[in-house]
């Protein structure tokens, strides 16, 4: 009998999560694909098969946050659809623990949070490579494409760069900063005018300013162009070369960012962080803490797949919902509750002192805590 309900209730999980988890990873890919590249095909400026292939490698990234949703939701739907039906409630009377009747949740949600170790150390950053890399690679064939009015360009590396109008090659009110590694503004340009061409002998992009002014960071350490001081000087004409290579980077060449190595390649970055401190016989490093954040995050992430599971199997038996936007509004409520406790102790980042990098745990121990504790309520009544 034991078996029986089991295979019931673990068919039941299945697909619910599996219809959720496919809405999720759908939404998000919108979102994604709406947010970055969907304008760029639009405008015919971006290739549909490019376009394909962006969206698959968007797919290990946005599964990263889709697993966790996903079974907390299916665990919801089910399970609420099995409790309103009075069904959890013939079990227990049967001499079935809620544990044993949750058991099937358990195991998915353990088998998930496995996927996602593989998924956050591995695919997703491979996957986030590649999609840059691919990115880089469209812009590089047609970088004066991609400057359109009225928006924020923010694909070439180290410059945002904004156009107010065009009319032809003529480009109006146009700006462009220039950020330093850290993100600040160390140039600020600003002209009525001026003209974009692409030299194909030096492979560079030429912008031609035209009456327009230089703001210039001073080297003393201002954090932005409100701070002093300040040196300014007004041009009437203004050359720029952005040389490709030096813009996007071979790909050979390109070094890979944080979120965008995975597991080995961490590890490794970190013993050479753990090595420059043993020579500096200081206490953790800015590099190294940066490392051990990211890893212990991407582990925290995953393991939330069983820390939500846990903490939505009670609420599925007590709120006994049946229909499916009650369950998918509770998952986001829920969900939305925890990452924003991740995101609060990312903010912890630079108090090293503090060890934001085992504080990242604390949201799986509080929903972990509070949901075996609800399970174990449920299961006295």
């Amino acid at each position: 009998m034991l078996n029986l309900l089991h295979r019931h209730v673990l068919k039941e999980v299945l697909v619910s999560t599996a219809l959720a988890m496919g809405l999720f990873v759908f939404v998000l890919l919108l979102g994604n694909a709406m947010r970055d590249i969907a304008e760029l095909v639009a405008a015919g400026k971006l290739d549909f098969i490019v376009f394909l292939k962006l969206i698959g490698l968007l797919i290990p990234y946005v599964a990263a946050y889709a697993l966790p949703l996903g079974v907390l939701t299916g665990t919801l739907m089910a399970l609420g659809r099995l409790s309103s039906q009075l069904e959890i409630t013939a079990m227990k009377s049967a001499g079935i623990s809620l544990y044993q009747i949750a058991s099937p949740v358990f195991v998915i949600s353990f088998i998930g949070m496995i996927a996602g170790v593989v998924v956050n150390l591995h695919y997703a950053p491979q996957s986030r490579l590649a999609y840059k890399q691919l990115m880089v690679s469209a812009i590089s064939e047609n970088p004066i494409g991609f400057i359109e009015e009225r928006r924020f360009i923010r694909e070439f590396p180290g410059y945002v760069i904004y156009m107010g109008d065009r009319d032809g090659p003529v480009m109006k009110d146009f700006w462009i900063w220039e950020l330093d590694d850290e993100k600040r503004v160390k140039l600020f340009l600003r002209a009525k005018e001026g003209e974009i061409n692409f030299d194909q002998t030096n492979n560079a992009l030429v912008l031609t300013l035209r009456d327009g002014t230089a703001e210039q960071r001073d080297d003393s350490g201002s954090e932005g162009l409100a701070d002093e001081p300040m040196r300014s000087l007004f041009f009437g004409e203004l050359p720029i070369e952005l040389p490709m290579g030096k813009i996007f980077g071979e790909k050979s060449q390109r070094q890979a960012r944080i979120k965008e190595m995975t597991f080995s390649q961490l590890m490794v970055k970190r013993d050479l962080a753990l090595a420059e401190e043993t020579e500096a016989a200081e206490g953790i490093s800015k590099n190294r803490m940066k490392v051990q954040m990211h890893m212990q995050k991407s582990f925290a992430m995953a393991f939330s797949v069983f820390s939500l599971a846990i903490f939505g199997v009670p609420l599925a038996i007590q709120v006994g919902r049946k229909e499916s936007y009650a369950n998918l509004a509770i998952a986001l409520i829920i969900a939305m509750t925890y990452y924003f406790l991740i995101i609060a102790v990312s903010w912890l980042e630079g108090a090293r002192a503090l060890r934001p990098d085992l504080l990242i745990w604390l949201p799986n121990l509080i929903f972990q805590a509070v949901g075996f504790y609800l399970i174990q309520r449920a299961n006295r009544h």
